[in-house]
């Protein structure tokens, strides 16, 4: 996956929580067109209903004898991402310190697939290859906005009303969710 999550957010880092940062080349879809692959776009949301941060990589740093130890093993290991700059060709290997939470539900919504199969030349191009990484990027945020808003009014997020409603109908029954139509 091309977009990664920097880290879990904490209670007070609302403008953190479900953001992707992308890196700035859109070498992914130079490679897909390359072998003709198509692109699903997709959100999940819900990770931050299993854990909440405790312990990030900013609070380790201030400890002289984990900011040495992340150092060094960061150091001590092998750079997957050669080339890149920045943060994401930068970052320390580290271990963030989390606390379980009672299990929520996980959402995933595939978007609209991008066919690149017969466009190799096309996509050679830096610039075309761009246009079809930003629109990638686009149909993503749209998958997880929509999942944001239509899990905040889902009955069955939490686990009790999902105990509940199998006990009430049965462990083989499958518990309801939203229409699955972006509208």
């Amino acid at each position: 996956m091309e977009a990664s999550f920097r880290k879990l957010p904490r209670a007070s880092d609302s403008d953190e929580e479900h953001k992707l940062f992308w890196p700035q080349h859109s070498e992914f879809v130079r490679l897909a067109s390359k072998f003709g692959a198509k692109i699903v776009p997709f959100g999940v949301v819900g990770e931050d209903d299993i854990c909440q941060m405790v312990f990030d990589y900013n609070d380790q740093m201030k400890i002289p004898f984990l900011k040495n130890l992340i150092e060094e093993i960061t150091h001590d290991t092998i750079k997957l991402r050669n080339g890149e700059e920045g943060e994401v060709g930068n970052q320390d290997l580290h271990v963030p310190g989390i606390i379980p939470k009672i299990p929520g539900r996980f959402y995933v919504y595939f978007g609209k697939p991008i066919e690149t199969k017969g466009r190799e030349k096309e996509l050679n191009d830096k610039d075309k290859a761009q246009g079809v990484y930003l629109e990638v990027k686009s149909e993503v945020e749209r998958c997880m906005a929509y999942l944001k808003v239509k899990r905040e009014s889902d009955p069955y997020r939490n686990i009790f009303p999902r105990l509940l409603y199998y006990l009430s109908h049965g462990f083989t029954s499958e518990i309801p969710t939203f229409d699955l139509r972006i509208h």
